[in-house]
């Protein structure tokens, strides 16, 4: 069984890696000494939860991700009906994946737009970008100035950094949406 000291450290690493930083930078962004940072990385310490706390502050991630293992099964599975609820007076939708990769981040949301409703989102960060898939229904998706309307089957692809609409024409439409972003952008990143 693996200690909580050593996968604290390599989440920690991971994750301060993932996002391009060095211990100095974390430690500014964290308030952490980076001398205490070394020691957690290097399994030297038993941080306390003042320190684990802000590190997990710092990357906008709970502190169970910090000592959670990193062991993951060869397929991961969401359920129908699983993820982070998103839903709001317009759309039920669930963000079903939000992994990083690389020095960025991507989302996958599955999400269902009510009839005779109209969602404006605001931009979500420079160089976002939004991928739909329509899979039930035909709707008008895009940038403000520049929307468009979907069938089932149809994909967009458009830039997200700015204000963009969803509405459902005459019935419920599904859609499959992959935010992409990079490092600057990814929600929660510093």
């Amino acid at each position: 069984m693996v200690s909580i000291v050593t996968t604290l450290a390599e989440n920690v690493r991971a994750l301060r890696e993932s996002h391009g930083l060095t211990l100095s930078q974390l430690s500014e962004r964290s308030g952490v000494a980076k001398a205490t940072l070394f020691k957690v990385e290097r399994e030297r310490t038993n941080a306390t939860i003042g320190t684990i706390e802000a590190i997990a502050e710092t990357f906008k991630v709970p502190v169970a991700t910090l000592i959670a293992t990193s062991e993951r099964a060869g397929v991961e599975v969401v359920r129908q009906g699983e993820g982070q609820n998103i839903s709001d007076d317009s759309s039920i939708g669930f963000i079903l994946s939000s992994q990083l990769i690389g020095q960025g981040r991507i989302e996958i949301h599955s999400q269902r737009f009510l009839a005779g409703k109209s969602e404006t989102s605001a931009s979500h960060g420079s160089g976002t970008r939004e991928h739909v898939l329509v899979r039930e229904g035909i709707i008008t998706v895009g940038p403000v100035d520049e929307t468009v309307t979907l069938n089932e089957g149809d994909y967009a692809t458009y830039r997200a950094d700015r204000m963009h609409k969803w509405q459902a024409i005459d019935a419920d439409a599904a859609v499959w949406i992959i935010h992409t972003y990079p490092v600057a952008s990814a929600p929660g990143d510093l």
